[in-house]
């Protein structure tokens, strides 16, 4: 996992869900279907909503020069006006695996976390209380954190693992006919995310999910091979963890 992503994690998360749903969907059993989904969250702070505007798409200056395009376009553009909008809400995208045998019943959920899913607030208790939903409803969860941040507002925190258990990534896996159990994949940096077995239906054999081609895919797709990697990280790598990216950002050519 390259954490420089955390800064970009928009259009990580994005392209990550769209990508999850693509790679699952050949390997699902008859009558179930992965399917993105998305809901806008508005969160209020100090009793100000905090309004939601969001591009599906956005083309960023790199700091690149300029490429010489090989033409104009010689379109007429209409008259248009200029209309400023801030303070983005949260969206909340998401992969559901359905039953279409069985009214499009949810079979599992697929949780990518985003900053606003591991920070204390509002969006985290609904959050939760959409996992709290989902296991009352015999719903499987898959929650997935790439992000560094702490894990103290979720369901399973630090504390619930041994310390030589802790990393600075994880995935969570509930299965519904598990009761409280969770499974735990601890997601290293200078390892390889491993693959997670996802679960659907109790009588189907579980489908695995490679997630680390999907990140490559996720910063070749993004062009986030403009990041530079002398600026320093917000959160701070471990000493252990600094030494290593170093060394291998120093052997490709991208750390002066």
């Amino acid at each position: 996992m390259d954490p420089y992503l955390e800064k970009r994690w928009s259009d990580v998360h994005a392209s990550l869900i769209g990508l999850i749903r693509e790679a699952l969907q050949p390997d699902l059993p008859s009558g179930l279907r992965a399917r993105a989904e998305e809901r806008i969250l508005l969160e209020e702070l100090d009793g100000e909503a905090l309004r939601s505007y969001r591009p599906d798409l956005s083309i960023v200056d790199s700091g690149r020069p300029e490429r010489d395009r090989g033409g104009t376009s010689a379109a007429v553009l209409p008259e248009s006006i200029l209309v400023e909008l801030r303070d983005s809400p949260a969206i909340d995208r998401f992969v559901q695996i359905i039953d279409t045998t069985h009214g499009n019943r949810v079979v599992t959920a697929i949780e990518v976390l985003s900053p606003w899913n591991k920070e204390r607030g509002r969006l985290n208790k609904e959050y939760r209380q959409k996992l709290n939903d989902f296991v009352r409803g015999s719903v499987s969860i898959v929650e997935i954190d790439l992000l560094r941040s702490s894990r103290e507002f979720l369901v399973v925190t630090e504390e619930d693992l041994q310390p030589k258990d802790r990393s600075p990534y994880v995935v969570c896996v509930h299965r519904a006919w598990m009761d409280n159990h969770w499974q735990v994949y601890p997601v290293r940096l200078p390892q390889p995310i491993p693959p997670v077995s996802i679960p659907l239906r109790q009588t189907d054999k579980e489908v695995v999910l490679e997630l680390q081609p999907l990140i490559e895919r996720v910063y070749i797709g993004g062009g986030h091979d403009d990041i530079d990697y002398n600026v320093p990280l917000s959160t701070p790598l471990s000493r252990e963890d600094e030494a290593w990216a170093d060394a291998l950002l120093r052997q490709a050519g991208r750390r002066g």
